[in-house]
C-alpha cells in the first residue's frame, strides 16, 4: 500500500516516515489500517494507492480456498460418475430404473433395458 502527497506545502507523516509534497512512498505495514489514513484523504492531503497487505492476504486465501473447494467438488463428481459406471456391470432392472431416474431419464421412453442401460451409459460418459 502506498500513500502519494497530493498537498502543496504539507509534510505527511506515517510512523517513522515522512512524505514531501508530490512525493510517493510505502506505508509502513503497522500504519496500514490507521485512521489518520482517511484523514489525509478526506482533506486531500494524500492519494491512497493499494489495499492494505492483510486485506490482500485475506483476499489471496479466499480465492484459494475456493479454487481448492471448486477441485474437491469436481473430483468428488468425477469419483461418483465413475463409481456409477462401474456399478452398471450386472445392475438389476429396479436399480437401472432409479439412476435413469436420477440422470433425467425417463425409462418409459426407451424401448428396452437395454435401451435404459445404453442411454444411461451415455449420460455417464459426457
Amino acid at each position: 500500500m502506498k500513500i502519494e502527497n497530493t498537498s502543496s506545502g504539507k509534510i505527511i507523516g506515517i510512523g517513522e516516515v515522512s512524505i514531501l509534497p508530490g512525493e510517493t512512498k510505502e506505508v509502513p505495514e503497522a500504519y496500514e489500517t490507521s485512521p489518520i489514513l482517511d484523514v489525509y484523504h478526506k482533506q486531500g492531503f494524500a492519494k491512497i494507492i493499494g489495499k492494505p497487505k492483510a486485506v490482500q492476504k485475506a483476499e489471496e486465501k479466499a480465492a484459494a480456498d475456493k479454487a481448492a473447494a471448486e477441485k474437491k467438488t469436481a473430483e468428488e463428481a468425477e469419483a461418483l460418475r465413475q463409481s456409477r459406471l462401474a456399478s452398471l456391470e450386472g445392475i438389476n432392472e429396479e436399480d437401472l430404473g432409479k439412476l435413469a431416474n436420477e440422470l433425467d431419464i425417463h425409462p418409459a421412453e426407451c424401448k428396452d433395458q437395454a435401451d435404459v442401460l445404453k442411454k444411461v451409459k451415455a449420460a455417464l460418459k459426457k
